[in-house]
């Protein structure tokens, strides 16, 4: 059983495009690399979050 789960979403065509462009150029599929820009941004949110629970 795999691990990972699906996401559907719906993108303007001609980002799609763009994005895939990047993600080839960083030696990444388009999964891959959305995958690592969503980890990015919960694990600054956790910070965010965090640092704000300290005060």
């Amino acid at each position: 059983m795999s691990k990972n789960k699906l996401l559907n979403i719906r993108i303007d065509p001609e980002l799609k495009k763009k994005a895939k462009k990047i993600a080839s150029a960083d030696g990444r599929s388009l999964s891959n690399w959305v995958t690592r820009l969503i980890v990015r941004e919960v694990e600054k949110a956790e910070k965010q979050r965090a640092s704000e629970t300290k005060r």
